[in-house]
C-alpha cells in the first residue's frame, strides 16, 4: 500500500515537471493548481493531489478540503469539531455563516439531510468555487445566499435551533461579527433551545480568542471550548440553557453523533476533560460595535490576560 501511493505521488510530481509547472510559494509540489482567482474578499486558490482538493484564502493555509473517495468525509479537523452542536441538539433547521469549500455543506446533505440548511456567502467568486470543484448543490433542504451573515441575520424571517459562525480566514475575521451586538443578534434568531457553534483560533500570538471567548460569555448563559487536538483552533458552542450539561452527557452525547456518521466525523474524537463551568476570561476586552480592534489583538496579548474557570 505504501508503495503504491508513492508511486503515485511520484507519478503527480512528473506530471507537474513535464507541465513545467511550479507550485505557488506555500503550495505542495504534490499538489496542482485548479483555479486561482483574486476576487473581492479573498485570493481563491483551488488545488488537488492525490488523495483530496483544498481551497486556500491566500496561500500556505488550508481553508477547506475534500477527500475525493468519501467527498462527505470531513477532512479539516474544526470543521469536524463544528458538529458538537448536534451533541447539544437535535437540529431540524440550521445557519452557517461562512461557506469555504463546503465540506459542512455535503456532510449535512449526506448524513443529516432532515436539516434544513441556509448558508451565507459573502463573496460570490467562494460560492461558484464551491460548486465547481466541492459538489456543492443547492435543493429542497439546503440554500445559499450571497451576502453578508450579519445582514442576514438582522433580516432573518426564521428562528434557528443551530447557527454556525466560521467567518475566519488564514488572515483575520471580518470585526463585525465579533461583537456583542452582532452575538445579541444571532442570540435573537435562536430557538430557545438553539446552540452556537464557532470556530475561533489565535490567528497570531495576540489575544484576539480571549476577547472573543469573553464577548461570548457576556451574551449566551452557557458557554463551552473544545480544543481541536494539535491544532490552534477551538470550537466554542453557546447555549441558552440555564442549566450546564455535564461533561459526561457531553461525551456520551457526541459519541451518538460519531456512531450515526461513521467514518465522515474520524477526525472528532470525544477524549479528555470537559469543562464543568463556563470560562472566565481575565484583562481582555468584550468586543463592541464601537470597539473591536481584531487585528490589533491578533499579536497584541498584554500580561494578565488569562483564561480560567
Amino acid at each position: 500500500m505504501q508503495i503504491a501511493n508513492c508511486k503515485l505521488q511520484i507519478g503527480w510530481l512528473v506530471l507537474w515537471l513535464l507541465a513545467g509547472c511550479e507550485a505557488p510559494s506555500g503550495i505542495s509540489s504534490l499538489e496542482r493548481v485548479l483555479y486561482e482567482k483574486g476576487s473581492m474578499y479573498h485570493h481563491i486558490l483551488v488545488s488537488e493531489d492525490v488523495e483530496a482538493r483544498y481551497v486556500r484564502f491566500g496561500y500556505g493555509n488550508i481553508q477547506s478540503a475534500m477527500t475525493l473517495a468519501e467527498p462527505t468525509a470531513l477532512r479539516v479537523p474544526y470543521t469536524a469539531y463544528l458538529t458538537v452542536g448536534l451533541a447539544f441538539v437535535r437540529s431540524e433547521r440550521a445557519l452557517m455563516i461562512g461557506l469555504a469549500g463546503g465540506g459542512m455543506v455535503r456532510f449535512l446533505q449526506a448524513h443529516r439531510p432532515e436539516i434544513e440548511l441556509d448558508v451565507v456567502e459573502i463573496d460570490p467568486d467562494v460560492v461558484d468555487v464551491a460548486r465547481r470543484f466541492f459538489q456543492v448543490e443547492e435543493g429542497p433542504g439546503c440554500r445559499i445566499h450571497v451576502g453578508d451573515g450579519r445582514v442576514f441575520v438582522r433580516r432573518a424571517a426564521r428562528a434557528y435551533d443551530w447557527v454556525m459562525l466560521d467567518a475566519f480566514h488564514s488572515d483575520t475575521i471580518p470585526h463585525h461579527l465579533t461583537t456583542v451586538e452582532f452575538l445579541k443578534e444571532v442570540k435573537g434568531v435562536l430557538t430557545p433551545g438553539g446552540v452556537v457553534t464557532a470556530n475561533i483560533a489565535p490567528l497570531g500570538s495576540g489575544g484576539l480568542y480571549l476577547a472573543m471567548i469573553r464577548t461570548f460569555a457576556a451574551v449566551f448563559p452557557q458557554v463551552y471550548l473544545f480544543q481541536v487536538p494539535n491544532r490552534a483552533n477551538i470550537v466554542l458552542v453557546a447555549t441558552l440553557d440555564e442549566r450546564r450539561v455535564p461533561g459526561v452527557e457531553i461525551a456520551a452525547s457526541i459519541r451518538k453523533v460519531k456512531e450515526e456518521a461513521g467514518p465522515a466525523l474520524d477526525l472528532l474524537v470525544p477524549a479528555g476533560s470537559y469543562l464543568e463551568q463556563n470560562p472566565v476570561v481575565e484583562g481582555a476586552p468584550v468586543l463592541t460595535d464601537d470597539y473591536a480592534p481584531v487585528d490589533l489583538l491578533r499579536s497584541w496579548k498584554p500580561e494578565g490576560w488569562r483564561i480560567g474557570w
